[in-house]
């Protein structure tokens, strides 16, 4: 076991360049095969993790560390997510909450479960495409078809409307940030941009948790054929839950649900037409879906950067971290590790250890929601290239950039043409 010194040179996280892949500091960084220290916004050090092994190891391990936001020392890798550390939600919390907590929800997203809401997605998904093909061209398919999609599958499956959602949380956070504004300019002082953006991050956040709880109660008094009226039934009704709770772990279902799978339809559409023989193989067989899904979620790995605080002194790639020391695995890293994956920096639709991929990370915060993202990936990605076999970019594929600079894969706009 070594104690390697402390090198706070290399900034933490790094902005990706493109969207599609990771920095190429990743494979630098995995070519040490230990952990490397690194520097976030606020001058804290941690710990990055991009060898596989090693990743999965620490994914795994819930004894030796943490995923418990409320602790200080948790990385939290921009200043705006400071917002989120008084929220804990179902990823950001240790057992035995969790556990409580994940069990009762595990039923809700089964494989079972997921193949049960296949008539409704598809259903969903015919009919964004019906109004694509009716509407103008070029077409935003996030705003025509990734967003929407997710958005109504998963308000769906929690019994709520997405239209009241969004209004209701656009009316509090503008009334909290009005009053943000009066304090700063009764103090005569200059409202700071960042402090203005990280509250406006934890508003979100108490909004959508106020309309979440509204949600909850409405359902305890009428309930319907949803997940939330069943929780009510099983778990709030006879006292195991308090309706808060309930509401924050929908809040949870619905963030962690929409956001990384409607990247994944946007950044994976992208991906595939600049891959057209990968196209044509996944296109080929209803067959052939199911594996090109799993190796997008590897090749593109959206939901990167796994935040973790070391509750002991533990080895890890020979390297010894300190209890209380962060850490981050940035698991797009670790799905492109050659000792795992061979060639794995080319897309291959046919792959057969795609499946081992950390896209959706691993152990106890393993994502709960996966068997449902993939079969709404599965549903998205064939309809679209069934329906509309012409598909194409409206724009070069080079050109294509999010909106702000981000160390994640994500795009705010994917314009395409037929």
């Amino acid at each position: 076991m070594t104690d390697v010194e402390i090198n706070s040179e290399m900034d933490f996280p790094i902005i990706r360049t493109c969207p599609f892949q990771p920095p190429t500091e990743y494979a630098e960084i995995r070519a040490k095969r230990s952990p490397v220290r690194a520097k976030l916004y606020n001058g804290n050090l941690i710990w990055v993790i991009t060898d596989y092994e090693d990743a999965r190891a620490v994914l795994l391990d819930n004894k030796n560390f943490s995923s418990d936001i409320t602790n200080p020392a948790y990385p939290l890798y921009t200043a705006i997510m400071e917002g989120t550390r008084s929220f804990p939600t179902l990823p950001t919390m240790d057992a035995p909450q969790h556990t409580a907590f994940r069990k009762m929800l595990i039923s809700e997203f089964s494989v079972r479960r997921a193949n049960e809401l296949r008539p409704a997605i598809q259903k969903h998904a015919d009919a964004l495409i019906d109004a694509m093909l009716e509407g103008e061209r070029p077409a935003d398919l996030g705003a025509a078809f990734a967003t929407p999609l997710i958005e109504r599958v998963t308000c769906e499956l929690l019994g709520m409307s997405s239209a009241d959602m969004q209004a209701s949380a656009a009316q509090t956070v503008g009334a909290m940030m009005q009053q943000q504004m009066a304090a700063a300019q009764e103090s005569g002082v200059a409202p700071d941009p960042i402090a203005m953006a990280t509250a406006a991050v934890g508003f979100q956040f108490v909004a959508m948790h106020q309309y979440f709880a509204q949600v909850v109660a409405e359902k305890a008094e009428k309930p319907g054929d949803d997940m939330i009226s069943r929780l009510v039934a099983k778990f709030v009704e006879p006292g195991e839950l308090t309706q808060e709770q309930l509401a924050n772990l929908a809040f949870v279902v619905f963030v962690a649900g929409v956001a990384p799978t409607t990247s994944m339809i946007n950044i994976g559409t992208a991906t595939l037409l600049d891959n057209p023989e990968q196209l044509a193989i996944l296109r080929s067989g209803p067959d052939a879906v199911p594996g090109a899904v799993e190796e997008l979620l590897r090749y593109l790995s959206v939901l990167d950067l796994l935040p973790r605080v070391a509750a002991a002194d533990v080895e890890i790639g020979g390297t010894l971290i300190r209890k209380g020391e962060g850490i981050i695995v940035p698991n797009a890293a670790a799905n492109r590790d050659e000792r795992v994956f061979t060639d794995p920096e080319v897309l291959d639709v046919s792959r057969p250890s795609a499946r081992q991929h950390l896209a959706f990370g691993h152990g106890v915060h393993q994502c709960l929601g996966m068997n449902v993202a993939r079969v709404q990936l599965e549903i998205a990605f064939e309809t679209l290239f069934r329906r509309i076999p012409d598909l194409r970019l409206a724009v070069p594929m080079d050109e294509l950039r999010p909106a702000m600079p981000s160390p994640l894969p994500e795009l705010s706009q994917l314009l395409v043409t037929w």
